[in-house]
Order: structure tokens, then sequence, then C-alpha cells
């Protein structure tokens, strides 16, 4: 049986066992995947060599994407009641400071490179795509400046290099409900005025579709045009991370099975077969994948038990720069792919040089960013950080 007690930590110092390790997983599940589908944009495919075919390999960016949803929805629902618990209160102004110097420096490095630099370099022009830069270039730019990319990419299509950016507007867009959610004496009056601000969201969402001087592609149907905004606006996989730091944080009764070992190899199996089949349970898209990843994340955090260990060094250190892997590797996969072809045909070994280059370009970049960039920035953060906040004994502490 796990004995919980609670001593005072800085929330900064907080430090699940294994989650740098998933990170790592998350960002290189979506790196396989663009490394794929921009060999298949560039016309690099064939039945040796294309392995998309695949459905571990052709979901992997998808799963990817929802296993940071589930980690992010967990530690930032952990964070938060470990801050209610000692302080009385959650310091919402503080919470959003935090996240605005971690997301937004890099988000916006990225997006003025994106619209601004990387469209004038030739060896980043990707067919099909790079000649609709222009194309509606005042809507994309202003609603990738309000950090809504997710809205920019349902109205008016890809923006080569920053597309993927549109995972961390859903992540902010769920920062702007949750802290409310947590922290509120009246959650119910709080959901009912979060609601009413998504209804007003939503309707400047469909002016903006549909309203006069809208120059949007008009192909498709309204609802159309829903799913495709749904199918990226996964906030449930965030709120499903929460109720599993909830569990944590509560020390519930049923971690107590859910941490047995022959639990966890059965559901690790059943996961497992699942992402080799490509198999999805109906009517939850990647939610359902969502309830694996939580339940991997709780054992890795708390259970002293775990079946599944990824404390290493070379997890440590990806995970570490693990926002910078993501951010940074499709510009670092079609620059590979440019030098690559330059001097190999395509073979297997042109598909093996372009991992290796693309993987090795985008770690360089996101060490760099995250050594002389990135940092500056922490440094800043750790200053609206809590005073102290509760974490399991199973845990340990790190600067």
């Amino acid at each position: 049986m796990v004995q919980h007690t609670m001593p005072p930590a800085q929330p900064s110092l907080v430090y699940f066992p294994g989650f740098n390790g998933i990170r790592f997983i998350a960002a290189s599940a979506v790196v396989v995947h663009h490394i794929e589908q921009y060999k298949t944009t560039f016309g690099y495919t064939d039945t040796f060599t294309n392995v998309n075919d695949h459905p571990i390999v052709y979901q992997a960016g998808k799963l990817g994407v929802a296993l940071f949803f589930v980690l992010s929805g967990f530690l930032i629902t952990y964070l938060l009641l470990a801050e209610r618990q000692t302080a009385g209160r959650i310091h919402i102004g503080n919470f959003y400071v935090r996240r605005i110097l971690r997301i937004w420096p890099l988000y916006f490095l990225l997006v003025g490179l994106s619209f601004f630099v990387f469209p004038h370099i030739p060896a980043l022009f990707i067919p099909g795509v790079s000649e609709h830069t222009y194309t509606n270039f005042a809507q994309k730019l202003t609603l990738f400046g309000l950090v809504l990319p997710n809205f920019a990419l349902t109205l008016y299509g890809e923006m080569p290099l920053c597309s993927h950016a549109w995972s961390i507007g859903v992540e902010e867009q769920f920062y702007l409900i949750w802290p409310w959610l947590i922290g509120s004496r009246n959650p119910r009056r709080t959901l009912l005025i979060l609601l009413g601000i998504a209804l007003v969201l939503g309707g400047w969402f469909f002016w903006l579709r549909y309203g006069p001087g809208s120059t949007a592609p008009q192909a498709g149907t309204t609802m159309l045009l829903i799913t495709d905004f749904l199918a990226h606006f996964r906030i449930g996989c965030m709120a499903i991370g929460g109720v599993g730091a909830y569990l944590v944080f509560s020390n519930h009764p049923v971690l107590r099975l859910l941490y047995r070992p022959s639990v966890q190899w059965v559901v690790y199996t059943v996961l497992g077969a699942m992402l080799i089949s490509g198999l999805r349970i109906p009517g939850l898209n990647y939610e359902g994948y969502a309830v694996f990843f939580v339940f991997l994340l709780m054992n890795l955090a708390h259970n002293p038990n775990s079946v599944v260990d990824l404390e290493n060094r070379l997890c440590t250190f990806m995970g570490k720069i693990s926002y910078g892997l993501y951010m940074y590797h499709p510009f670092a996969i079609v620059l590979s792919l440019y030098v690559v072809r330059q001097f190999l045909p395509y073979s297997p070994g042109f598909s093996i040089a372009l991992y290796v280059l693309s993987y090795a370009l985008t770690t360089l970049l996101a060490w760099l960013s995250y050594e002389y960039f990135e940092k500056q920035f922490l440094k800043l953060k750790d200053r609206f950080s809590p005073a102290t906040a509760p974490k399991p004994a199973t845990e340990t502490a790190r600067a």
C-alpha cells in the first residue's frame, strides 16, 4: 500500500518521475509522423520505403499531441489544486503570467519566422502549401497573433511551418477556462459564464468564416467546418488529465486498484494492441487513448511499483527541451529534406539519412533555444510561483 504524506515544496520544484520521458515520447511521435507526411508531400513515397501506411505511424502525430494534452491537463490541475490547498486560493493573475512566460516567447518567435522570414528562403518551399502563404495573410496573422492558430487553421488552411502550433492555441484556450473552474467557490456559475464566452467566440468564428468581406474558401458545409474545428479542439484530453491529477492529489481509494502490477500489465497490453492495430474506441476519438495515457501518468507520478520506468539521462535531457522539439521540427524536417535530396537518390538510405538529420537538427535547435532563449523567460516565470505546495512523498523534488 502506498503511504502518502504531504511535505511542503515549491511547485516549481515538483518533479514527477518519468514525465520527461513522456514528453520525449510524445515529441518523437509527432516528429516521426511529420517526417513521413513531408516525404509524401514532396513525392518521396513508394511501397518499400513508405511506412506511413502503418496505423502506429499515421496516427503517431495525433497520439503524440493527445499525450501532450493529457500531460498538460494533469500537471496544471495538480499545481492548481496544490496552490488552492496551501494558499487558500488560486492567484489567477500569476498563473497566467507563468503560462505566458513559458509558452508565448517561443510561440511568437516561430510565428514571426514563419510569416516574415521562412517564406523568403527557397529551401523551405513546400509544394502545395507554400503557394498559399499570402492568401488571407492578414487574417491568419491576426488569429495567430491572438494565439488562436486553431481558428486560423480551420478557417484559412495551413500556414507553412507553423500550422502545428494549433495545439498551442488549444492549450491556451484550456488555460482560460480551467483555473477558474478549479478555483471557483461556485463552479456552476463560473461554468455558465465560460459557456457564454464560448458562445461569443463561436459567433465571432462564424462571422470570420461567412461574414461580409470574408475571403475564406467557400467549399464545404457549416457542419464540415464545425467538424474540422472540433477535430483539433481536443480539450477533453486535457480534462481527462485533470481528473487523473485529482485522483492522485486526493489519494482516491481507486488508486489501490490502479496501482496493482497485474492491472498495469493488462492495461498496457491492451494499449499496445490498440496502437499496433490502429483501433479507436467508437465515439471517443483520441479521448479513448487519453484514458490509457492518464493511467500511465498516474502510475509514473505516484506509484513506486510502476512497471514502466522512464527515468534516465536521455529522457531527462530530451524531455527538458521537448517544447522546442515540437516547435522547431517542421523547419528542421523541410530543411533536412532539401539537404538530403541534393546528395542521395530516393532509397532506403535516403529515408535513414532524413530521419537522422531531421532529428539531430531538431534536437540541436531545441537545445540552443532552451539554453539561450527560453531559460531567460523561465527565470522570470519562477518569480510568480506560489510559495508552497504539497506533493506526494513518493515523488522527488528537483530544481
